[in-house]
């Protein structure tokens, strides 16, 4: 079995020490899927085969958290001086060290500025992901603080160069390109991609939400019924959800299509991602919505075992430190298993 193993895995261009005899099993699975190459290449088989995937590229997942570390330091830095010259060696600072002081924080908050404006127990734990989500859906988030703004403008490049090399080599069997060199070469393309997507968005939140609210409060003028006007408030974010989801998907194939077919033109690549994804609505949407699931998953785990901001002791707050920081971590490798099984669905659709 270890040696059909083995095999398994250099017909499908891995390395065959890269990971544990233990999936062999799968490799052999996948193998027997991909009858004629991709061809008949299932939703599970795609997801399979891109979560397999991640560990060829581990050493580079670890690198873009690391990159990821670096740039909240920066800022993370700031925000200490801040915090250490209004707490000092005041009544105040004792009080945080046996937990968290709302009566220190509401007369900070009332002073503070700019990037210490956002220090607020929502961003601790799960609260960031609801308080970003809620600034997404608000389409609020050019109305935060410059500094914000400029990180997760600076966030965005930063993964618009790393995206080239991870599809790069999610989208080579055999031979490993060089990560930096594709993520080099493919830097200029998938920028103006980003820039595409970034106006979609805008459009999309500036206009779209605002229109879809009116339509609900026009709808629901008449009405005294509260779960109707849940039901059509609900409605109306499903709607938004769906876009955002419709968006993403079609720049994300539109990435892979640049990188995997050499698509030169780079205004014409969402339109034909998007004929590739509504042509395969099944399959795209289907496997889009499974690693939804492991990222639903995911976010449900952190919700349960993650911290608040009542933490006291060294040992707690280096916990929720290492807590933080390991859903980070899995956030990662979630953004580059929609890299992988979606390179490899795009292959065996390209092939059909």
């Amino acid at each position: 079995q270890n040696i059909a193993g083995k095999n398994c895995r250099n017909q499908m261009g891995l390395e065959v020490d890269d990971l544990a005899p233990e999936f062999d099993g799968i490799f052999c699975f996948l193998r027997i899927t991909e009858i004629d190459g991709y061809n008949q290449m299932n939703i599970v088989a795609a997801f399979w085969n891109g979560l397999l995937r991640l560990f060829q590229t581990r050493r580079y997942i670890l690198l873009a958290f690391g990159v990821n570390f670096l740039l909240a330091l920066v800022f993370a830095a700031g925000l200490a001086s801040t915090l250490s010259d209004s707490l000092g060696h005041s009544l105040a600072g004792e009080n945080l060290r046996n937990g968290f002081d709302p009566l220190w924080h509401q007369a900070f908050s009332a002073q503070a500025s700019g990037l210490a404006a956002a220090f607020r127990p929502a961003v601790v734990g799960i609260g960031a992901v609801f308080e970003s989500l809620d600034t997404m859906l608000s389409g609020n988030f050019l109305q935060e603080y410059w500094g914000v703004v400029a990180l997760g403008v600076l966030y965005i490049l930063v993964w618009t160069f790393l995206a080239g090399g991870f599809i790069s080599l999610y989208a080579e069997e055999n031979e490993q390109p060089s990560f930096f060199q594709r993520a080099a070469d493919l830097f200029p393309r998938f920028f103006v991609l980003t820039v595409m997507a970034g106006v979609v968005y805008f459009l999309l939140f500036h206009f779209g939400l605002d229109l879809l609210s009116e339509a609900v409060k026009a709808l629901t003028r008449e009405t005294i019924d509260e779960r109707i006007d849940f039901l059509y408030t609900a409605a109306k974010y499903l709607v938004i959800w769906m876009l955002i989801w419709t968006v993403n998907l079609i720049f994300d194939y539109s990435k892979i299509l640049t990188a995997v077919s050499g698509h030169k033109n780079t205004l014409s690549a969402p339109l034909k991602a998007a004929s590739v994804i509504f042509s395969n609505f099944r399959k795209t949407y289907g496997l889009y919505f499974l690693i939804g699931l492991v990222w639903a998953g995911m976010l449900l785990l952190y919700w349960l075992i993650a911290p608040g901001a009542g933490q006291s002791s060294g040992f707690a707050i280096l916990a929720a430190f290492a807590v933080g920081q390991l859903y980070l971590l899995m956030r990662i490798a979630l953004r580059c298993l929609f890299y992988a099984g979606q390179t490899t669905l795009f292959k065996s659709i390209s092939e059909e």
